[in-house]
């Protein structure tokens, strides 16, 4: 048999499922999401705690369904949007991960949206600016964490932190990084002249590289077997944005449907072949499918209410 691994990071559950290759069942294993809140406003995970939690599911998953892992033929991750995960010069999470119900940088984007840098950001990123989003984040970072700011190796977001766990290689999944405001969503790539905007210069170089859901972007690595009982050599791919994977699931992948999530972001999409430029909706992303936006209208209120 072949079986296929699909591993998600919400913002309320971390959840392994195994399926056959016609798109059935096996075993679904999961976990509670463990938030912490330091300080109002704040929301945060502990990386290492996290990627002990997503080797226990993928483990208990194994368990569950009974197969034989050298059948399983890939893994791919989803996770929320938004948010940061960031990978130390030291080898070694720089601090704890941020998650997408975030409001700690919500002074930053008040300011942007006063002095115009929203709206020059917008002309190429096609998306407004979010306090959970790693631009807003990052700069929160280097001017009260500027020891924390100066170890970045990678900014990840979370689901491309738990497939660099698995791998040992970093990269950035486009369905997510085009929802961050570091892309161009004209060019579909980072461009300087945002980072400029955002005075993010200095990271331009943690950027991982950008590659498609669908791209093998490493294998299960020896260690990475041992914790999580996969066989060393599998292939992870990209994976996607969980409101992509949202919209593939519910059959919304084409352009006369919407999909509405209640998770623990409140969220309205529709995918479309060209981007909504008029200020009329909060959000354009890439969507999984190749020559499509994801239009989004969102809130984080709603399963975390």
């Amino acid at each position: 048999m072949n079986y296929y691994i699909g591993l998600d990071n919400g913002g309320t559950l971390t959840k392994a499922a195994l399926y056959t290759s016609s798109g059935e069942e096996v075993a679904v294993c999961s976990a509670a999401t463990e938030i912490a809140v330091p300080h109002p406003g704040y929301a945060e995970r502990d990386m290492e705690r996290m990627w002990r939690t997503n080797c226990d599911v993928l483990r208990g998953l194994l368990v569950r369904a009974g197969v034989d892992p050298a059948d399983v033929r890939a893994v791919a991750c989803c996770g929320h949007g938004k948010g940061l995960y960031l990978w130390g010069r030291d080898g070694k999470p720089v601090r704890a991960g941020i998650v997408s119900m975030d409001n700690r940088a919500a002074e930053y984007t008040r300011r942007w949206e006063e002095d115009g840098t929203a709206a020059k950001a917008f002309a190429f990123s096609c998306q407004r600016v979010l306090a959970c989003q790693p631009v807003a984040l990052l700069a929160w970072l280097r001017d009260n964490e500027p020891e924390n700011y100066r170890n970045i190796r990678w900014v990840f977001e979370c689901k491309d932190y738990v497939r660099f766990r698995l791998t040992g290689e970093a990269f950035a999944e486009v369905t997510d990084y085009s929802g961050t405001n570091l892309m161009n969503l004209h060019t579909r790539d980072y461009d300087p002249r945002l980072l400029g905007l955002f005075g993010l210069e200095a990271v331009a170089g943690a950027l991982p590289p950008l590659r498609l859901s669908t791209d093998v972007c490493g294998r299960i690595t020896e260690e990475a077997a041992a914790l999580t009982g996969l066989k060393a050599g599998t292939p992870v791919v990209g994976g996607m944005f969980d409101i992509d994977a949202c919209a593939v699931a519910v059959d919304a992948a084409d352009e006369e449907r919407v999909c509405m999530i209640a998770g623990t972001w409140s969220i309205n999409e529709y995918i479309s072949p060209v981007p909504v430029l008029d200020g009329t909706v909060m959000m354009n992303s890439l969507f999984c499918i190749p020559g499509y936006y994801l239009i989004e209208e969102c809130s984080p209120t709603s399963a975390g209410n």
